[in-house]
């Protein structure tokens, strides 16, 4: 499901046959195999595409997906150690864009089967603090506000980084 909201192009309109139609694309260029395809579940793809979260985000200035990055991160901010020196870490950004205003948002997809938004908020709060560091770090510019989607719960979570 993950890569199908990255293929997906946000400020065009998708119908459940559409969607259908990109994942059988994503399987004849074997992105993915028939089994994966089978195991997305097309209509949490529809309520994240038919949600105002989503709008907000097809109606931004700019919408950035995929974006690598890399950061030097302190080791006793990671590993609670006390020592000098730093950690190099890696990872991919699912989306982050820039809202009618100017503002940056940080939005990470996530398909995990929760119980509720609280867990999801413990499980990743540190994950998105390295993130949004390293968006702030490269981008000269400060996250406005960062967001877990869940598809699973089929609603975007606000996580407070302060």
């Amino acid at each position: 499901m993950h890569l199908v909201l990255q293929k997906m192009d946000l400020k065009q309109e998708y119908n459940y046959e559409k969607i259908e139609e990109l994942i059988n694309n994503l399987v004849l260029s074997k992105i993915i195999t028939q089994t994966e395809a089978e195991a997305i579940d097309i209509n949490k793809i529809i309520n994240f595409i038919k949600s105002e979260f989503a709008k907000n985000i097809a109606s931004a200035k700019m919408i950035y997906k995929e974006q690598p990055f890399y950061i030097d991160i302190p080791a006793k901010d990671l590993c609670n150690v006390d020592v000098d020196e730093k950690i190099l870490v890696q990872g991919i950004i699912d989306l982050y864009f820039i809202d009618k205003a100017g503002n940056l948002i940080l939005v990470d997809y996530k398909t995990d089967k929760v119980k509720d938004e609280n867990e999801l908020k413990e499980k990743y709060k540190n994950q998105l603090k390295i993130y949004k560091q390293a968006l702030e770090i490269s981008l000269n510019k400060n996250v406005y506000k960062t967001y877990i989607y869940s598809l699973y719960l089929n609603k975007e979570i606000l996580i407070n980084l302060d």
